[in-house]
């Protein structure tokens, strides 16, 4: 469907915990590790789906997930989506 990539600051281990944590927290779902995995959470507006991927080539101290979004409400966009899931991760 989507896709975008996110720039997080640590660990890929570090990713999975405060993902997981976050999307968990907020009644989603979130299975992975520290190489691949899968999510899916609720909005107002219905329900996002989606998978992940870390890529190998990131620098020790940053972790580039490359996020794939599977399902999502038609009047939801992307950069909504990629906003909060940065948002899950502060």
């Amino acid at each position: 469907m989507a896709g975008f990539t996110i720039s997080f600051p640590g660990s890929s281990a570090s990713f999975v915990n405060n993902a997981g944590s976050a999307i968990k927290g907020q009644g989603g779902q979130f299975t992975g590790d520290a190489e691949t995995g899968l999510f899916q959470f609720k909005t107002a507006f219905g329900e996002i789906k989606g998978n992940y991927k870390i890529d190998p080539a990131s620098p020790k101290d940053k972790t580039q997930i490359i996020v794939s979004i599977t399902k999502k409400p038609f009047l939801v966009p992307i950069s909504k989506i990629e906003q909060a899931i940065n948002g899950y991760l502060k």
